[in-house]
């Protein structure tokens, strides 16, 4: 038995629970594991074994004198609003490598892999970040921290480690903390050290387990309401939640960094009976691509191209997973998925609250309803209203070019290095990507309008001056500002 004092936790210990300890994300899924074996009947959700580097050991890092001072000097910089240093994450980056890592911390550490390898020398594994400040209620640092895959040895563990505790500290989480108004140089990070599921040979995905941008309302007869049976019988109008699945082939760092257009699986539930089983509509979309681990994507195969990533009962696993975990955790969440192409099994990978949508930027909530043919483009949406301002196109997040605040952002694909430029966007427009990326989520927390997966808006929007952006209930539609005027008056 370990205590909190220790800085290796294994996943099932006890004090795993506790976000102080291992960082929320860590402690999220070992409550899971909790939720699992607690309850004889209850449906068991497996999660990849795996051991935690405990916010102690980031505490003690922090501390040493070399690292605490010229970091403390850094901080520093950032007080009362002074403009981030030149070259501040390289700094910090920079101490994390040249900081000294304990005796202690190293031969427990490398006790804990060896026992997670075990037999299997050739196995890979995911170190991932757990911040204390991370997936929390009112801040997710959606794809902020960074995550590193694939490693295979304990020198790739502690590598992995040093980058992790460096990503506190980069240009793109001190923006996003400085946005959701959390407290600069007071987070700790642990680190979970899992042994990967082999999704490349699989599928992973995204769920929201009640989808805000596609609620709808049903009458009590549970039929959806429309202009024909608002009112015509006495019936009752109830909101009906939605969940929403995103599905690719493959490792799912693809779907999460908005490289690729999911497929799609909306389950509306009717909230009359937990006997009902819920409606599934399927939104099919041909996977080209697909993510091994690599640096590039690779085609999928002509199989994978012509089959439904998930059957119908794996869908309503996943579905069954979000209601029993958003009932147990008391709020709704998103939960990472992966499907492990070897053992066909179904695996957890992360749960974290879900963050509802701010309040537009712009307070437009007038929703014009143009018809399709005068888009120049259309997608999913996230939020709902309208921006109307001024379009940049642009390909890479640190070139921002003639980019200006309140711009209407288009790109193809939006990763975590975009998140500064966000930030100062009225509206997000990308080729790529789906609802549940990691983008999508930081855009609902921003208040940022979102129309994602157009295929073509980099082409469609180059050298279009200034457009209207209209979202509304899961659908992006994007005119030109003239055009939309007139429609909406």
């Amino acid at each position: 038995m370990s205590t909190s004092a220790e800085l290796i936790l294994w996943m099932d210990d006890p004090h795993a629970t506790v976000t102080d300890v291992v960082g929320a994300k860590a402690s999220a899924l070992a409550r899971v594991a909790a939720i699992s074996s607690s309850q004889e009947d209850s449906l068991h959700i497996p999660t990849p074994a795996g051991f935690i580097i405990s916010t102690k050991a980031c505490a003690q890092l922090l501390g040493q004198d070399s690292v605490r001072d010229p970091l403390t000097t850094l901080l520093q910089s950032l007080a009362d609003g002074k403009v981030l240093p030149k070259g501040f994450a390289e700094q910090a980056q920079s101490l994390m490598n040249q900081a000294t890592i304990s005796e202690q911390l190293l031969n427990q550490l490398g006790l804990a892999f060896e026992q997670l390898q075990g037999k299997d020398a050739d196995a890979a594994y995911a170190v991932r970040s757990s911040a204390i400040y991370e997936d929390l209620k009112q801040a997710s640092y959606a794809g902020q921290y960074e995550t590193v895959l694939g490693v295979h040895d304990l020198a790739g563990v502690i590598s992995a480690y040093r980058s992790i505790l460096g990503s506190m500290f980069s240009t793109r989480v001190l923006a996003y903390t400085n946005a959701r108004q959390q407290p600069f140089g007071q987070n700790l990070m642990a680190v979970a050290v899992q042994r990967m599921v082999r999704s490349d040979l699989g599928a992973s995905g995204v769920l929201l387990s009640a989808d805000p941008d596609l609620q709808i309302h049903v009458t009590l007869s549970g039929g959806p309401k429309s202009s024909n049976n608002s009112n015509d019988n006495n019936t009752e109008d109830l909101p009906a939640a939605v969940t929403s699945i995103e599905a690719c082939w493959g490792m799912g760092d693809a779907l999460v960094d908005g490289l690729l257009i999911p497929e799609r699986y909306e389950l509306t539930h009717q909230g009359l009976s937990g006997l009902e089983r819920p409606e599934v509509r399927v939104f099919p979309q041909a996977q080209e691509l697909k993510s091994n681990g690599s640096a590039d994507l690779i085609p999928t195969s002509d199989t994978e191209k012509s089959t439904q990533v998930l059957r119908l009962d794996q869908i309503l696993l996943l579905n069954d997973w979000g209601q029993l975990l958003a009932e147990r955790f008391g709020h709704q969440v998103e939960l990472e998925w992966a499907l492990d192409g070897i053992t066909q099994e179904m695996v957890l990978l992360q749960v974290r609250p879900f963050l509802h949508s701010a309040e537009p930027k712009v307070a437009d909530r007038s929703l014009a309803d143009p018809e399709t043919k005068l888009a120049l483009t259309s997608g999913l949406a996230i939020g709902s209203g309208t921006v109307e301002s001024n379009v940049c196109v642009l390909s890479d997040p640190f070139e921002p070019g003639a980019f200006k605040e309140g711009d209407v952002l288009v790109t193809h694909s939006t990763n975590p290095s975009w998140l500064p430029l966000m930030l100062q966007a009225s509206a997000l427009i990308t080729d790529q990507g789906g609802r549940n990326s990691h983008a999508a989520i930081l855009g609902r927390e921003l208040g940022l309008l979102c129309v994602v997966g157009c295929i073509d808006a980099t082409t469609k929007l180059l050298g279009v001056d200034r457009v209207r952006v209209i979202c509304d209930q899961g659908v992006g539609k994007v005119l030109p500002a003239a055009t939309a005027a007139r429609n909406s008056g």
